[in-house]
């Protein structure tokens, strides 16, 4: 399906679209080596992982890849919804959930709310990976219930105004209908 979604995509000088077959944790140091990102081109990286497969050492390689002065890759990390406490409840294989938390206090998400896990894990990119900002944005089901938490992650000061203005745009809701009166009164003269 990727590869159909490339073909489909008109040819465009300044842009260049690769697929990547395979766990990205494990080929994220080739393709950084191969793709030879400038230090001052801006780069986006979207984290959509199902629930737990993205390891913390491959975001801080994300991270840190750019070593100068000039921002760090802009990311976008997907955060499980409603359903983390009975995901990571259901984690046969520890290594899947110390591998996703990165520390060795993994062992106490089983007990932890995902409003604390969202908090903290946005106070990690600030504090561990030294982003400038950090912000968590719910994406809602269509009952209303928090499916994602999208951290937003980023070095570029005005970033964070452009995200929330694209944020509130895309999550308005429907224009209202107005149900029209299939009686209406009669004005009295």
């Amino acid at each position: 399906m990727l590869r159909f979604l490339k073909a489909s995509q008109p040819a465009t000088k300044d842009r260049e679209i690769e697929v990547f077959c395979g766990d990205f944790n494990r080929k994220v140091d080739s393709i950084l080596r191969s793709r030879k990102i400038a230090e001052k081109e801006a780069t986006f990286c979207l984290l959509d992982q199902r629930t737990f497969e993205c390891h913390w050492s491959t975001v801080k390689k994300l991270a840190g890849y750019k070593a100068g002065k000039s921002n760090k890759f802009e990311l976008f990390y997907f955060l499980a919804g409603w359903w983390y406490r009975r995901a990571v409840t259901a984690v046969k294989r520890d290594t899947v959930l110390e591998n996703w938390w990165g520390r060795n206090d993994w062992p106490d998400l089983r007990q932890r709310k995902l409003s604390f896990v969202k908090d903290e894990m946005v106070g990690r990119f600030k504090s561990e990976l030294g982003y400038a900002s950090a912000k968590a944005w719910p994406i809602f089901d269509k009952t209303g219930r928090d499916m994602y938490f999208m951290i937003h992650a980023t070095d570029y000061l005005g970033a964070p105004a452009l995200m929330e203005r694209a944020y509130y745009e895309a999550v308005q809701p429907a224009e209202k209908t107005v149900q029209q009166n299939l009686f209406p009164t009669e004005e009295k003269s």
